[in-house]
């Protein structure tokens, strides 16, 4: 009888849910998982069913028994008993208890604690059971964090681990994560296949970030941002990316939320891309041209490819000299290290058919598909109402206000590389490329349009945002999404202000945003969950630019505090890192006004500092102004350290000549 309602409820109260058939299938309607990718049916019939159930009275169970008859055969039944792991899925028990690590860290931690997206939370839990690429990326992720486990019970948060070669679980991981990789290789390009391309790209980002391989995340967030930039704005395929699901685009728009933290992230290792993935090409002779290999036109596409070590190989192609022809799409990991790519001697290849685009990260524009905003009818800044009346409609307009920002991400770069200030030996020409950046035209456009949208969006919030404060007491919740949009606010306010360009009363001025900034972040780091890893933004950029900039010691000492007191790895951004770059800056700081100098000239020392991500993230470059005890005279100093904080909390720093990479701050500190 309990079955029958179950089925009742499931085919009659469901469907009218959905407006999809359930089949039944167990543990998830199959329906649902290639419509929607989720199955939330069992949940509501499980539950109402158990609702109605009500305990037998002992009189029942006495009168139940009484009437039993005892049946005597000359052989015993063969009873049936369900196994302990679903071998459709798992091969063993081990296998299940990586899944369900897996599943615990997707559901909890991954989505920071405040996203809305239902990806991480009900997703990929189910789609990864049912997808066998994406199972063994989950199982491979799960057991990753059983071995970065301590003897504590707890995992390290920037996923360290000692003893690999003995320790299973790491070994375990590297298997299935290999074997994700293989399977994902071979896919054909259906459009299920994209779907889990996709997905498969968050998995692994998700395992080497953990695992602190920044390289190899780096390289898979290349493939992914291809996919969705091809298909979002590049080709005449873009309506492929609405399709992926048969269901309305809100899986895409999951998807599209959970790579815009990552996105974001990336753009600091600019400097790396640049040097790695886009290296000049020789330009070859006529006479050094071999017989019968044709000219190539100013407008035709490099016949020379990118490096070995270029993430995201297109499908076509010859294969490198010496090498097999690959079978199907090579991984990351199939590719040369980024330390081989400048070590690459070019040499002449035929060209290729037809040509292609090099996979990168494309430019931020108006057509980044990671700035849409979920409600349709939020469409234009023009319609900015002077009061928003809920959440959604705040981050609605505030997807358009980064969305006009991160247009101008290029040009602030690309004025911050003209200015050459690694070059710059008088102290006087550095103050007059400083002050001339705010003379030209297209800096002052970015900063009064900026400025505007910003300061009206800020109008347009601060309603919600007192109701949401009155009110924490009784519901935390929105008061946290509140706050969430306040810090990103306050972070480009700093950001329009452009503090190294400007005077030291503008900068000492941002001192109120600054403070309100590492109160902020405390505030929603202590009350989110917390495991040691999300792929979520989270506030360690934020509390970094306060410790970096701020010019009032308090606030930066306590900045630091909090990146020390609170570790944690935000798919890129590793918080202990981050802290000790702070620390080191600190030093530089105290090293300077301990010279003496007035505080303009000890401010004009201070914006020679560049912050660069080396190698693919495995180098930090800090530049500083440094006295020379001999001469007497202020250089500008290197120092590079690998990005691993050793045991004291401290980076090993090493001086080195002065290079070309460019700085991932853009002058915004």
């Amino acid at each position: 009888m309990g079955q029958d309602l179950i089925r009742v409820l499931i085919n009659k109260l469901v469907p009218r849910k959905r407006h999809v058939k359930c089949d039944e299938a167990k543990p998830s309607c199959l329906n649902c998982m290639k419509w929607r990718g989720y199955c939330d049916g069992y949940v509501d019939a499980m539950s109402s069913s158990s609702h109605s159930k009500t305990p037998p009275s002992p009189a029942s169970i006495h009168k139940a028994n009484s009437s039993a008859k005892l049946i005597h055969t000359k052989k015993a039944p063969l009873i049936l008993e369900e196994p302990s792991v679903n071998t459709n899925y798992f091969a063993n028990a081990e296998q299940r208890s990586y899944f369900d690590e897996w599943s615990k860290l997707s559901i909890n931690f991954l989505s920071g604690g405040l996203g809305d997206t239902r990806l991480w939370t009900v997703t990929m839990p189910q789609i990864t059971l049912h997808e066998q690429t994406l199972r063994y990326g989950a199982m491979a992720v799960g057991a990753l964090r059983k071995a970065c486990e301590t003897d504590r019970g707890t995992v390290s948060p920037g996923g360290d681990l000692t003893n690999t070669n003995t320790n299973k679980h790491y070994l375990n991981a590297i298997v299935y994560y290999c074997e994700a990789l293989r399977m994902q290789s071979k896919a054909k390009p259906t459009r299920e296949g994209l779907r889990t391309a996709m997905l498969s790209s968050l998995l692994f980002i998700c395992f080497e970030s953990q695992r602190g391989n920044m390289p190899a995340a780096l390289k898979h967030v290349i493939h992914g941002f291809s996919m969705l930039n091809e298909l979002a704005a590049c080709t005449s395929r873009a309506p492929d990316l609405v399709s992926i699901a048969p269901a309305p685009p809100a899986l895409v728009e999951e998807i599209l939320d959970c790579y815009k933290p990552i996105e974001l992230q990336s753009r600091s290792y600019t400097a790396s891309y640049t040097k790695f993935f886009s290296p000049p090409k020789p330009q070859a002779s006529a006479s050094s041209r071999p017989p019968g290999l044709p000219s190539t036109s100013p407008t035709a596409t490099p016949t020379a490819s990118s490096p070995p070590s270029q993430p995201g190989s297109p499908w076509q192609g010859a294969p490198p000299t010496g090498k097999s022809s690959p079978t199907a799409l090579p991984s990351p990991q199939s590719q040369g290290s980024p330390s081989t790519a400048s070590e690459q001697q070019p040499s002449v290849q035929l060209p290729r058919a037809p040509p292609q685009r090099p996979p990168h990260i494309a430019p931020f524009s108006r057509n980044s598909p990671y700035f849409r905003p979920k409600l349709t009818n939020i469409t234009k800044l023009e319609d900015l109402p002077p009061a928003f009346g809920s959440l959604g409609e705040a981050h609605g307009y505030w997807s358009l206000v980064q969305r006009h920002m991160v247009q101008w991400v290029p040009v602030l770069a690309a004025t911050t590389a003209r200015l050459a200030l690694n070059k710059v030996v008088n102290l006087d020409d550095l103050d007059k490329k400083l002050s001339s950046v705010k003379e030209n035209p297209v800096m002052t456009k970015f900063v009064g349009e900026s400025r505007y949208w910003i300061q009206r969006w800020s109008q347009a919030f601060d309603p919600l945002l007192k109701k949401y404060t009155a009110n924490r007491h009784k519901d935390m919740n929105p008061y946290l999404h509140a706050i969430n949009l306040r810090i990103e606010f306050l972070i480009l306010f700093v950001y329009t202000s452009l503090p190294r360009f400007s005077s030291l009363e503008t900068a000492e001025a941002l001192t109120p945003q600054y403070h309100e900034i590492t109160l902020i972040a405390e505030t929603l780091i202590s009350n989110r969950p917390n495991c040691g890893f999300a792929m979520d933004s989270g506030w360690t950029w934020p509390l970094f630019v306060a410790s970096f900039s701020c010019r009032d010691h308090k606030v930066k000492d306590n900045a630091i505090r909090i990146l020390q007191q609170y570790p944690i790895r935000n798919a890129l951004r590793d918080s202990r890192v981050f802290g000790a770059i702070a620390l080191k800056n600190r030093d530089v700081e105290l090293a300077i006004a301990a010279e003496g100098q007035t505080r303009e000239e000890r401010w004009l020392l201070l914006r020679r500092r560049d912050l660069v991500f080396e190698d693919l993230g495995t180098n930090v470059i800090y530049r500083s102004a440094q006295k020379n005890q001999a001469t007497g005279q202020w250089e500008l100093v290197e120092e590079i350290a690998p990005f691993m904080v050793e045991a004291d909390g401290l980076l090993d720093w090493h001086r080195q000549p002065i290079s070309e990479s460019l700085s991932a701050l853009s002058g915004f500190c």
